[in-house]
């Protein structure tokens, strides 16, 4: 339980524990926590990472924490961690496209430029994370995405939603502490970026570089595409709109015939927006406003064997705001690909308002009948298991 959350209610069908820190001995220096990601990696194991470390994100002290269970969840043991020397390192997708295979998406970036200027690498495990070959390049070219969670679709090909910053205004240098020997220049235009005194880095380089990069950048979507099992990589989808140019952290999911769905995160403007593929995800319809309530968060897409899509996230309209609060995390469950929403149930909610109830991620166990899913306060991490035949709200 978050100290700062006396009192939290959960539905009544579900199962949920904390499995970080829990009494763990070992602990990151600091209890900052962010997007936590959950995969099966075989018949009773599962992965989980999260990133932590440093005051915020972005920060060149962050990293990823490893770890894994062997006995589907009830305990779980250190496994490593993907961590830059220099750099901040964010994993944003585990991509399982078979049991004991791993590619996991790695990003590396600066305090100042977060995702406008990302390392975009992939770490490969074909023994449950036990050994990684790698951080290597994306093959193909493609540089400066942040992946999130891809899916095998039922013709094989690997789809990875993917999205990336344009810098589109006139202030193409970051924020950064000093002063340079002289003030930026393109042909006669000069400028003098900004400066930043020295001791103010923790919280001035956070809200100065999140500031420039907001200011001075478009925020598009697309598809990583691939057809042999990841040996090569095709970019295809631009996807741009929401009301401040801000489309990030897209989420898709195959319909009955085939076609692809995409849910797309914007900033400000208080619902999720969507396109669709029906050519396997080489083209993609000009995005539009849903009607689907959202805080500026991630959400959680899953498609189950009988046909039905889950819909795991925080409905909530902020409109105007530039972030709003992630309190309930909510499921909604559909049909009909989509187009209507046989239940709205909440899973959690918390009596503080401001609570941020994060980022669900997980996948699907048809053996048992559940969604399996792990998410996060900022300061601990949860696992979740809902029953496909949960009851309608009672918390």
């Amino acid at each position: 339980m978050n100290p700062n959350s006396p009192v939290r209610h959960l539905h009544r069908d579900i199962q949920n524990h904390e499995i970080w820190p829990a009494g763990n001995s070992h602990r990151p220096a600091s209890s900052w926590i962010r997007e936590a990601l959950l995969r099966r990696t075989g018949p009773d194991e599962l992965l989980c990472t999260w990133t932590t470390g440093g005051p915020t994100e972005p920060w060149e002290g962050n990293f990823t924490v490893i770890r894994r269970s062997r006995d589907n969840g009830a305990t779980w043991e250190d496994f490593g961690e993907f961590r830059h020397p220099v750099r901040g390192l964010f994993t944003t997708e585990l991509f399982v496209p078979r049991p004991g295979e791993i590619h996991a998406f790695l990003n590396t970036y600066g305090n100042g430029t977060w995702m406008t200027q990302l390392g975009s690498y992939r770490a490969i495990s074909r023994d449950g994370g036990q050994t990684w070959t790698g951080p290597h390049s994306l093959p193909g070219g493609i540089a400066n995405v942040w992946p999130n969670r891809g899916i095998r679709h039922s013709s094989g090909r690997w789809i990875i939603p993917v999205s990336w910053a344009e810098l589109r205004g006139t202030e193409w240098m970051e924020p950064f502490t000093g002063r340079p020997p002289s003030p930026g220049q393109v042909g006669h235009l000069s400028f003098e970026p900004s400066t930043l005194p020295r001791g103010t880095e923790v919280g001035a380089r956070y809200q100065r570089g999140n500031a420039w990069a907001d200011a001075n950048h478009r925020y598009a979507c697309g598809v990583m595409l691939s057809d042999d099992d990841g040996e090569t990589f095709r970019l295809r989808g631009y996807l741009r709109g929401g009301r401040h140019d801000h489309l990030i952290e897209p989420r898709v999911v195959e319909l009955g015939n085939g076609d692809l769905a995409m849910l797309i995160r914007s900033q400000r403007d208080g619902r999720l927006w969507q396109s669709h593929s029906s050519d396997g995800g080489e083209t993609w319809a000009d995005p539009t406003r849903s009607a689907i309530p959202n805080p500026g968060a991630k959400v959680n897409l899953l498609r189950g064997n009988d046909g039905r899509i889950f819909l795991i996230h925080n409905p909530v309209d902020v409109s105007n705001l530039a972030y709003g609060r992630r309190n309930p995390l909510s499921l909604w469950i559909s049909s009909d690909d989509l187009k209507t929403w046989d239940l709205k149930t909440d899973l959690v909610r918390d009596e503080n308002p401001d609570a941020c109830l994060n980022y669900p991620d997980g996948f699907i166990d048809e053996t048992a009948r559940q969604i399996v899913l792990c998410w996060e306060d900022v300061s601990r991490v949860y696992l979740m298991r809902i029953p496909f035949e949960i009851g309608p709200d009672s918390l």
